[in-house]
């Protein structure tokens, strides 16, 4: 008979959780120590100590309903137990379920052991199957990382223990057959390295280049190539300057030693250097010593020069050309200057050092210096200085010296008067003066002509050379062709024209001249000279026209815009114009087989005067800046006319 529980008891049973019981500001703790032992004694069925458990709390706790409550419980249930004993809690056991479950389990159970059975026979190869493959990647990848790092031993071993466990695995074989490749391509580089540093260039190129067919991109396989490339362009163009210099051919092999220098400044340093000097020092002193001199080709000289001086900055002989060549062209332009006595000093140094420097030219300079300076001291009075320039003059080894000698005897007389001899007078005679010889012969002789008048008066005039029977020599008309003055023409009074004519080839500052040269290709072009300075001391002149035929009388505008020069570009010559910087080149006239030469311009630059033979004879002409407007300015048929210079 199954026991039956009083619902109250059930409901004692679930307390077991914490709480706080208030009662009229009185609390029994559900954890009293004295509460929980009623509980089980409760839930026991031992009535008797339940209820002494609660009596106790209810005298602890008068006000507390919880104690009272539980009090009247245990009674209740003590008086009920006398009819009806209420027994302690049982646990029923569910065997209906448990077997239910039990069956369940050993379902799974029997499941398992087939699932696991299964597994076995089915997917056992499989997971096999798999770690074979990872094995076999792992193999390939180390076999493969070998190669690419050039570990070739390694990578052949990897390969062939991938082989051990698959025979005829294509990447390995593959791998194999690239390993032998490699090794082929080491023992081919190594041969190609070997001909290389011995110097066979054509056969290593051979093989390097097979390396990069069979494995492009090979270590410096293509580094390597370049350099016999370059090494073979080196020994070519070495060999190419040697036989230059061996043939004498010094501007060629001067190009390509300094090629040479410009690839590769280490190839032979020392070598190529002294070459290079050589070379620049002798073509320098061929230019000087050409015959017949050529003035104009002195900066292309002093060019050299210093290239050799740069190349030995301590060499005398180079430092000594540089000097002499330097010295020469400042003398020369201070001479076409008017600049005497700056001239003298720089034209007497080269002359003291090398009196036949320039065959000689540097001695005739310096005596039309000295001859101009004695000139100058003359007109101003200084008669002695005068005198010592003529007889410096009269020293230096020219053709002629009878102008010095001539100037030195004028002026003698009055430099050392004869004196006046005493005369004893007499109480009958008056005594007349006496003079000196010299002084006498002066007072007899006809008065000389007049110094001319200084061309540089007749500004704004048109000096020309004229062929007149009667009076050849220079002329001056006005730019209308009118007012005619014949002014002579001694050498005093054409040095002074040719003073003129080189000053037009300067810019207006003075600091650019412009001249024409025979360049490389063999023709005249016209060049610009810049000035020095501490930066630059010898500055390379600058190709200003580059037509195919000559160019050559260039003349500065005094605007400074533009430069009128002479060319036979078309077959025959004719005036042109081009801007300093080398633009706007232009052709002012056109003709088939007459000749204008000689421009000048104008002092406003507005127009140019020439000579031009057009009408069968040499006649001065004039025309615009443009070309316009020519005219015929001479209108003389008997003779010619020619080399025009309008005065500024």
């Amino acid at each position: 008979m199954r026991e039956r529980i009083h619902p109250k008891q059930d409901s004692l049973a679930k307390v077991g959780k914490k709480m706080t019981v208030a009662v009229r500001g009185q609390a029994i703790d559900s954890d009293d120590p004295l509460y929980q032992e009623g509980l089980t004694h409760l839930q026991a069925g031992e009535w008797a100590e339940a209820i002494r458990c609660f009596e106790e709390l209810a005298r602890l706790y008068p006000n507390s309903r919880v104690a009272q409550g539980a009090l009247d419980e245990a009674r209740f249930k003590a008086s009920l137990d006398a009819t009806t004993r209420v027994k302690a809690k049982q646990w029923i056991i569910p065997w209906r379920a448990l077997t239910v479950r039990a069956l369940t389990v050993l379902v799974i159970l029997i499941f398992a052991v087939q699932g696991g059975r299964f597994i076995s026979e089915q997917a056992a190869p499989l997971l096999a199957r798999a770690r074979l493959e990872r094995q076999q990647g792992q193999l390939l990848a180390e076999a493969n990382a070998y190669l690419g790092a050039g570990k070739l031993d390694l990578a052949e071993a990897r390969y062939h223990d991938l082989l051990a466990l698959v025979p005829d695995h294509p990447e390995a074989l593959k791998g194999l057959a690239q390993v032998e490749t490699q090794r082929e391509v080491i023992a081919l580089y190594q041969e190609a390295v070997a001909l290389q540093e011995q110097g066979d260039y054509e056969p290593a190129v051979v093989k390097f280049t097979e390396i990069l067919v069979r494995s492009p991109g090979y270590r410096d396989v293509s580094q390597r190539i370049t350099a016999i490339k370059h090494r073979q362009d080196l020994d070519t163009l070495f060999a190419a300057a040697e036989a230059d210099y061996q043939a004498g051919l010094a501007v060629e092999a001067i190009t390509k030693y300094e090629q040479i220098r410009a690839i590769d400044v280490s190839e032979r340093p020392d070598f190529v250097t002294d070459r290079l000097f050589e070379l620049s020092l002798t073509m320098g002193r061929e230019i000087i010593e050409r015959d017949p001199p050529t003035v104009e080709a002195v900066p292309q000289a002093l060019d050299y020069f210093t290239k050799a001086l740069a190349l030995h900055p301590r060499d005398t002989e180079a430092a000594l050309e540089q000097r002499l060549a330097r010295l020469f062209l400042d003398g020369n332009s201070l001479y076409y200057q008017g600049r005497w006595d700056e001239a003298i000093s720089r034209l007497r140094e080269v002359y003291d050092k090398r009196p036949q420097y320039l065959k000689g030219m540097v001695a005739t300079l310096l005596y039309d210096a000295y001859i101009h300076s004695g000139d100058q001291f003359r007109d101003g009075d200084d008669l002695y200085q005068a005198y010592e320039q003529y007889r410096r003059a009269t020293e230096l080894p020219v053709a002629d010296t009878a102008l010095a000698r001539g100037r030195m005897a004028t002026i003698q007389p009055f430099m050392t008067p004869t004196p006046t001899p005493t005369v004893t007078p007499t109480p009958t005679v008056t005594p007349e003066p006496t003079f000196p010889p010299a002084l006498l012969a002066l007072v007899n002789t006809p008065v000389p002509t007049p110094t001319p008048v200084p061309l540089q008066t007749h500004r704004n005039s048109i000096v020309f050379y004229s062929e007149n029977p009667d009076q050849p020599g220079l002329w001056a008309m006005d730019p209308a062709g009118a007012n005619r003055q014949y002014l002579g023409n001694s050498p005093a009074l054409r040095k002074q024209y040719d003073a003129l004519v080189e000053r037009a080839r300067l810019s207006p500052d003075g600091r650019y001249r412009v001249y024409n040269l025979k360049a490389e290709e063999g023709k005249v072009h016209l060049f610009i000279q810049p000035p020095s300075s501490e930066q630059f001391p010898n500055p390379a002149p600058r190709q200003l026209t580059f037509l195919t035929g000559l160019s050559y009388d260039p003349v500065w505008s005094p605007d400074g815009g533009r430069i009128a020069f002479v060319s036979n570009d078309n077959g025959s010559d004719d005036i042109w114009v081009v801007r300093p910087d080398g633009s706007e080149l232009t052709r002012l006239t056109l003709n088939t087989w007459e000749w204008d030469k000689h421009p000048s311009w104008s002092p406003d630059s507005s127009r140019i005067v020439f000579w031009s033979n057009r009408t069968g004879r040499k006649q001065i002409w004039i025309m615009d800046a443009d070309g316009r407007n020519a005219q015929n300015i001479s209108n003389n048929s008997n003779w010619d006319e020619y080399d025009p210079i309008w005065i500024k």
